[in-house]
């Protein structure tokens, strides 16, 4: 999390760098196994991301207090009190420099990235990315994860009470004992993970689509207006730590993703599924930190680079001197440490 920026008195991430000013909207849908939660960002057809009315408009980075609790509570505080107050210092009153529900840029189809977190985030820890890359002309659905792994997050269930109304069920981060084998509790919620991509593109498709949608979180808003804005045609997922593992599953189990991007992954959860590396056909690129990788994560990484069919379609690469929640340098670093991989990722 990076907070250094002020405009006007607000704390902020840092300003994107792509030509678009992005906008973002939350949504959320009820389904089977509790459907999906995800931040859209989409380019849009506003020109000053600092102009009154757009200022005036920009997300929270905190979506609820909620999420005070939530950080403070996977962080490990052990004062709990002192924990939420210093993160409500640090992130209750701090932006995002995207602008809500703003209108969707026409006249062009946008590629499609799928964005699953690491473990103790949620759909706004890494804004800094996911903006940055839809300022380029992308549209990134960043999922909040409902297995556990998410600092918080929840769903909205109908209330018993009267049907016409919903109630919000909060989903607290998973604390696991420290001596406890957590390999089989890792692999349910890869279970989740996948399914929770899957998902997501699905909505996405009937977003393009023009399809009807319950929007159970914003009822009255207007989904037609991302009908025909998207280039499904390949569409990528991209991860970062335990979400690069979920990349990796997922592109085992639905081949509609036609490229993955894996920054610093962990790998723990996969060291012993030795046949997945030979089941993924797509173009993978692992992007990693010096200060995190270790030779476990290295060796079950190289199942899918060095010792993978696909060698050609393979790339890893590490940054020096960052550590594991440096994202805004691999935002950048994409396009300069492999371009033609970023043609195949739809930029």
């Amino acid at each position: 999390m990076e907070l250094p920026h002020s405009y006007q008195g607000k704390t902020h991430v840092p300003i994107p760098s792509g030509k678009y000013v992005v906008g973002c909207t939350d949504i959320m849908i009820a389904g089977p196994d509790n459907g999906c939660l995800y931040r859209m960002f989409y380019p849009t057809k506003l020109n000053d991301i600092y102009a009154s009315e757009n200022a005036s408009r920009w997300a929270k980075y905190l979506p609820h207090q909620m999420y005070v609790e939530g950080y403070a509570t996977a962080a490990g505080f052990r004062i709990h009190f002192f924990g939420k107050k210093l993160i409500s210092w640090g992130y209750g009153n701090a932006y995002i420099p995207v602008v809500e529900n703003g209108e969707p840029s026409d006249g062009q189809l946008f590629p499609v990235v799928v964005f699953s977190h690491g473990l103790k985030s949620c759909r706004t820890t890494y804004s800094t990315f996911c903006t940055d890359i839809s300022s380029h002309g992308f549209i990134v659905a960043a999922i909040e994860h409902r297995d556990g792994s998410a600092c918080m997050s929840y769903t909205l269930e109908k209330d018993q009470s009267d049907e016409t109304n919903y109630v919000e069920k909060w989903i607290p981060y998973k604390l696991l004992p420290f001596e406890k084998d957590d390999m089989l509790f890792r692999h349910e919620q890869l279970l989740i993970r996948t399914r929770e991509c899957s998902q997501t593109l699905d909505l996405l498709s009937k977003l393009n689509d023009g399809s009807e949608i319950e929007h159970i979180q914003q009822p009255s808003m207007d989904l037609s207006i991302f009908k025909g804005l998207m280039d499904l045609s390949k569409p990528a997922i991209a991860g970062h730590s335990f979400g690069s593992a979920t990349v990796l599953r997922t592109l085992n189990a639905d081949k509609r993703f036609k490229i993955g991007l894996a920054m610093d992954a962990w790998m723990w959860p996969l060291k012993d599924d030795t046949k997945l590396a030979e089941t993924i056909q797509q173009p993978i690129m692992f992007i990693n930190s010096e200060a995190f990788q270790t030779p476990i994560n290295l060796l079950t990484m190289k199942r899918f680079t060095v010792d993978a069919d696909h060698t050609d379609e393979r790339r890893v690469v590490t940054l020096k001197g960052s550590v594991h929640y440096n994202q805004k340098r691999r935002a950048r670093s994409m396009a300069l440490v492999s371009p033609s991989f970023c043609m195949q990722f739809g930029h």
